[in-house]
């Protein structure tokens, strides 16, 4: 999913706070937890989670920590 992909579901979802400018990963959980759902994206849960979600290839790549 593209980063303005990304700002389009988070407007469709009723975040409407400077999209354009937010990180991806705050935007993620930012969906996550319109949709009622933990805000678990890039977090250190990613290492143990089994869960197949959209953004679980994302998640679970590799990352500096600045970019957290």
């Amino acid at each position: 999913m593209t980063h303005t992909q990304r700002q389009q579901l988070a407007n469709e979802l009723g975040i409407n706070e400077n999209v354009a400018y937010m990180s991806q990963t705050r935007l993620v959980r930012n969906v996550q937890i319109r949709r009622g759902n933990e805000p678990c994206f890039s977090t250190e849960k990613r290492y143990n989670c089994e869960e197949d979600c959209e953004w679980s290839r994302s998640c679970r790549k590799l990352r500096a920590v600045w970019l957290r």
